[in-house]
């Protein structure tokens, strides 16, 4: 059995390296860890590693295919944030900076958005329960909702500023919280 420690990175052709490198680095919040022009290539971190993305320009844009949703192959990429408040500063920063959400969804045990960068590829920012592994062992029944976006001149969904889980979930997620803390004690 292979034992993978994580995925390291993911690489992405663009058709403008500059765009995307600003989108990365200036809305994303990504840092230039490289750039290295001989190999081609803009390599850039989260800060936990050396590279998470590399992105590089593609030898003809204009005559390459876009992303399209159903195809094969990537179908997006998902960035974890820490708290459910990190996922609603990161939905109000992206619409401050012109980027449109193109859908919500609750997951049952995540939230998320998603939207695209220069491209088209689809990104995804998502917050995940604590102990989400454990509190859905059997799976979580594929039960996702769709949930309201809005646009910039437009207030905050409802969804994102609720608090979230409700009580009967944060109850569950505090004794799986005790139980763990009591397994180590």
């Amino acid at each position: 059995m292979i034992k993978l420690k994580g995925i390291g990175h993911v690489n992405l052709r663009v058709g403008d390296e500059a765009a995307s490198k600003r989108f990365y680095r200036d809305i994303l919040g990504f840092i230039i860890a490289e750039e290295d022009p001989e190999h081609g290539g803009v390599f850039m971190t989260l800060g936990d590693n050396f590279h998470t993305l590399d992105i590089r320009g593609h030898d003809d844009p204009t005559t390459a295919q876009r992303p399209q949703r159903g195809q094969i192959g990537l179908g997006h990429i998902a960035f974890e944030v820490h708290s459910y408040a990190a996922l609603r500063d990161a939905y109000m920063h992206l619409v401050r900076n012109g980027v449109e959400i193109l859908r919500a969804t609750n997951h049952v045990n995540q939230r998320s958005f998603y939207f695209a960068d220069p491209d088209g590829n689809t990104l995804e920012i998502y917050y995940e329960l604590p102990y989400a592994l454990e509190l859905f062992a059997s799976g979580r029944s594929d039960d996702d909702e769709a949930l309201p976006v809005s646009g910039p001149d437009e207030p905050v969904p409802a969804w994102l500023v609720e608090d979230w889980p409700g009580p009967e979930m944060a109850a569950r997620i505090e004794a799986l919280r005790r139980q763990k803390e009591h397994a180590a004690d």
